[in-house]
């Protein structure tokens, strides 16, 4: 448990680190502000999964929503964690796994932002 706190400390205190840490949870907690506020006022159905081919296979209930915030979350704790963990071994691999966790809660905010704003 020491070896936790203690690299977790050094995540802490290294300035990129932390900046990809502050660049992954700002947009996170804004998007689940954003739609926590706006989610009375959506459709029973959004669309949502963009991948599929056009029409009702893109449609989804509208707790859905909630998908790719929860995958951002869960992304991003596993991508932090394992960095702080690598961050004395390698830093590049490290700042790697930070970076990403920081592009995918962008990327995120952007398209619920989208969607909400779509169906508004």
């Amino acid at each position: 448990m020491a070896r936790l706190f203690k690299k977790i400390e050094e995540a802490k205190t290294d300035k990129y680190f932390r900046t990809f840490f502050y660049i992954w949870i700002i947009p996170l907690l804004l998007i689940i502000i954003f739609t926590v506020l706006n989610y009375a006022g959506l459709p029973k159905e959004i669309p949502l999964f963009y991948s599929r081919t056009w029409g009702d296979n893109q449609i989804a209930q509208k707790g859905f929503i909630f998908l790719p915030i929860g995958g951002t979350l869960l992304l991003g704790i596993f991508n932090l964690g394992l960095g702080a963990n690598y961050l004395q071994k390698n830093v590049v691999i490290s700042y790697f796994l930070a970076g990403c966790a920081s592009l995918v809660s962008i990327l995120s905010a952007i398209t619920i932002f989208n969607i909400i704003n779509l169906m508004k």
